[in-house]
C-alpha cells in the first residue's frame, strides 16, 4: 500500500468520525437524477360540515329568509330557548308546549341548549310539517302531534272546535311565537282561556302578536301598517293594547312582562303567567 493511498483512507476516517461528533459537515448529497414529473393532483372536494341536528328542509322553515341559513336557524332557535329560560323559567325539568311548532325550530334549540327537558310537545295544524318534525326529531322527550284545527291562514278546511293540545294544569312553559298575530278576537279569547287552563300553577306564557295604542280593538291586515305589505287572510290581525289585555285578565292570567314592537315585524312581546 503506498504512503498516498494510506493517507487518503486514514483521512476518510477521520472524517467519518468527526461528522458522528457533530463537528464536520456531511458531504452534499449527490444531485438525484430528473425524473418525470408526475401528473397534478386534483384538488380535494370541499368538505361539507354536517349540522348537529336534523335540520328540516329550507322550503319547510316557517318565519322567513334569515332560517334559510342553517347556523341562523339554529342560532336563532337556541337564543329563543335561553329567552325562555330567563323569562318563563324554562328548565330541564319543564313541561314545554310549543304551539304553532311548525317543522321543530324550538325543539332544534331544545337540543342545542338542554339537551332535552322532561316534555316537549310540538303541535300545528301544518300536516306536512308535523310530519318532517315526527319522523326526523321524536325522541324520548320530544313529541309532536298534528291538530286539524281551522285557520282560514294555513288549514282552511280544519274542524271548527278549539283545542290547545294539554290537559288542564299540565304545562309548566307555553311558546307561541307568531301565532296569536294569525287569530281573531273569538279565537285569541278562546285560546287565552284554553291556555289558562293549561298552565299549572305559576306557569308562564310566551307570546308575540301584534299590538298598539289607541287602535281598533282588532283589526286584520290594517292598511300603511307594519314593514309589510299585508296579503291574504289572517297575515297581520293587529290588537288595541287595552283590549287585549282585557282579554289577558278575563282569562284569569297576569301581565308578567310586555315589550312593545322588538319581536318580528313589529310584534311585541307578552310573557303571560298563572297566578
Amino acid at each position: 500500500m503506498t504512503e498516498s493511498h494510506l493517507y487518503r483512507q486514514v483521512r476518510r476516517k477521520a472524517g467519518t468520525v468527526l461528522r458522528r461528533l457533530g463537528l464536520r459537515p456531511a458531504p452534499a448529497p449527490k444531485p438525484a437524477v430528473a425524473s418525470r414529473p408526475s401528473p397534478a393532483a386534483k384538488p380535494a372536494a370541499p368538505v361539507k360540515s354536517t349540522p348537529r341536528h336534523p335540520l328540516p328542509p329550507k322550503g319547510l322553515r316557517m318565519g322567513g329568509a334569515h332560517f334559510i341559513d342553517d347556523e341562523a336557524f339554529i342560532a336563532t332557535a337556541a337564543n329563543d330557548v335561553r329567552r325562555l329560560e330567563d323569562l318563563a323559567g324554562l328548565t330541564t325539568s319543564s313541561r314545554l308546549l310549543d304551539w304553532g311548532c311548525g317543522a321543530g325550530r324550538l325543539a332544534i334549540g331544545v337540543r342545542e341548549v338542554f339537551g332535552r327537558v322532561q316534555d316537549y310537545h310540538g303541535v300545528d295544524v301544518q300536516k306536512h310539517l308535523i310530519e318532517w318534525a315526527d319522523k326526523r326529531l321524536t325522541a324520548p322527550g320530544f313529541r309532536f302531534t298534528w291538530v286539524d284545527l281551522a285557520n282560514a291562514r294555513y288549514n282552511p278546511d280544519g274542524s271548527p272546535e278549539r283545542t290547545i293540545g294539554a290537559e288542564p294544569a299540565s304545562l309548566d312553559v307555553f311558546y307561541a311565537y307568531s301565532v296569536y298575530s294569525h287569530l281573531l278576537a273569538d279565537d285569541t279569547e278562546a285560546y287565552l282561556g284554553l291556555l289558562s287552563s293549561a298552565l299549572a300553577p305559576g306557569g308562564r306564557a310566551f307570546i308575540t302578536l301584534f299590538v298598539e295604542d289607541g287602535v281598533p280593538d282588532c283589526e286584520e291586515n290594517p292598511e300603511g301598517y307594519g314593514p309589510l305589505e299585508w296579503v291574504g287572510p289572517l297575515h297581520c290581525v293587529r290588537y288595541d293594547r287595552a283590549y287585549l289585555e282585557g282579554l289577558v285578565a278575563a282569562a284569569g292570567l297576569d301581565v308578567v312582562l310586555h315589550e312593545h314592537g322588538q319581536e318580528t315585524d313589529g310584534q311585541s312581546l307578552y310573557i303571560l303567567g298563572k297566578p
